[in-house]
């Protein structure tokens, strides 16, 4: 094997590897984006319960003062 060729399939090495980086890089990116949007899913849908139970309660108790004035 020449010396060009050896230099050749190490550029080549290279640029394969610098590809592999970054398309590691972008997954990581987007996998940490998908994580924080998840999270934030989860504590929407914990406020949205705790809203959810106090509206029932009022509700209950409103429905008890009606009951009330028949």
């Amino acid at each position: 094997m020449k010396i060009f060729d050896v230099i050749k399939l190490n550029k080549k090495i290279n640029t394969l590897e610098n590809k592999i980086e970054t398309l590691e890089n972008s997954i990581k990116d987007e996998l940490y984006k998908e994580f924080i949007k998840k999270l934030g899913e989860t504590a929407e849908n914990d406020r949205l319960k705790k809203e959810n139970k106090k509206l029932r309660a009022k509700i209950k108790d409103l429905k008890e003062i009606i009951k009330g004035e028949d």
